[in-house]
């Protein structure tokens, strides 16, 4: 009866002896990681059962570069342990490897690469995009950041009744606009400083937040455009991600209409590895302007770089794209402004 125990003391102080605490620590991340990546994409598949695997599915660009930093550091530490720390790290290498694999193809980290043309002077319409937040206390800042953008057509999400007050000196730069400012987050504003803009605004599915076509003429540097200003839902647990995708689908509904090119702006509520968004891409026959270009992550302002890009700008595919990006600054709005330049 003593025996056993006698083993079990020996092979505790073996594993002492060859895994220091630090390794015992990374060894245990790398799992906990490995699982994430299971969870994630686990997420994706069963998004549509479900709101809580689609919210999940929204940390599948953080959870790919956590597993790509595992996967290097596996493959590191297998080089130069031997024996059981060894095989330790190969197991870590296999729970982490499908994970990685699905997450690279449902991420395309390649497209986040700057590799096609983003000229910020190029000549074009140029769109401001902005969820400046109900509560926005800083109505002068937001004022000064529009008129120093230079855009050519403005969309302001969640415009309040106060901040509207402020805002309308912007008249005099952009006399042709459709302000629908609201208490809540359905507040929604239009500018535009090209002659003969017209404005319709309409409910996306009926869900109470209302949505702006701006037709906008052409002018010399570019052709006519519709363009969509919209904010949808706010995912959650239970009916607002249902209402949602219902949203995201009217628009893709919008964007396939034939006509003159389209452009989709506004604060969509979701991240391009949501399956919703995939499929109002596919169904619209819309492409994201991010690609090739940046990640521009948008939401929320504090976290930087770590943020997820929720405010979008989507153009059917004869709509060339010239120039976009994300702002540095985002005066009291948990909300980053966006640019986009089309032709």
């Amino acid at each position: 009866m003593q025996v056993p125990s006698e083993t079990n003391e020996s092979s505790e102080l073996r594993f002492g002896q060859v895994f220091s605490l630090f390794d015992r620590g990374m060894l245990l991340l790398a799992a906990m990681l490995a699982m994430s990546g299971w969870v994630v994409m686990t997420s994706r598949i069963l998004s549509d059962t479900h709101p809580i695997w689609d919210l999940a599915s929204h940390f599948s660009w953080h959870t790919w570069v956590a597993l790509s930093v595992v996967l290097t550091t596996a493959c590191f530490s297998m080089r130069v342990s031997f024996g059981e720390k060894r095989l330790r790290w190969w197991h870590r290498f296999i729970m982490v490897l499908p994970p990685w694999l699905y997450l690279t193809w449902v991420t395309t980290p390649w497209a986040v690469l700057p590799l096609a043309s983003n000229d910020p002077d190029a000549e074009g319409l140029k769109i401001l995009s902005w969820n400046i937040w109900v509560m926005n206390s800083s109505p002068e800042q937001v004022l000064d950041l529009v008129q120093n953008s230079q855009a050519d057509v403005v969309a302001l999400i969640e415009v309040g009744p106060d901040q509207a007050i402020v805002l309308k000196q912007l008249e005099l730069r952009y006399p042709y606009c459709h302000w629908i400012p609201d208490h809540s987050s359905r507040g929604i504003a239009v500018l535009s400083r090209i002659e003969g803009t017209r404005f319709r605004s309409f409910d996306l599915a009926g869900q109470g937040m209302p949505a702006i076509e701006v037709d906008v003429p052409a002018a010399g540097n570019h052709s006519s455009f519709r363009v969509m200003a919209v904010h949808t839902r706010s995912p959650d647990l239970h009916q607002r991600t249902l209402d949602r995708n219902e949203q995201l689908q009217r628009l893709s509904d919008w964007a396939a209409l034939p006509g003159k090119p389209g452009i989709i702006v506004g604060d969509l509520n979701i991240t391009p590895w949501s399956p919703p968004f995939s499929r109002m891409l596919v169904q619209g026959n819309l492409e994201d302007s991010r690609s090739y270009r940046g990640n521009f992550a948008s939401w929320p302002t504090d976290l930087g770089h770590l943020a997820i890009p929720i405010d979008h700008a989507l153009v059917t595919k004869n709509t060339t794209v010239l120039f976009r990006s994300v702002g540095t600054s985002a005066p009291d709005s948990d909300h980053r402004p966006i640019v986009i330049i089309v032709k």
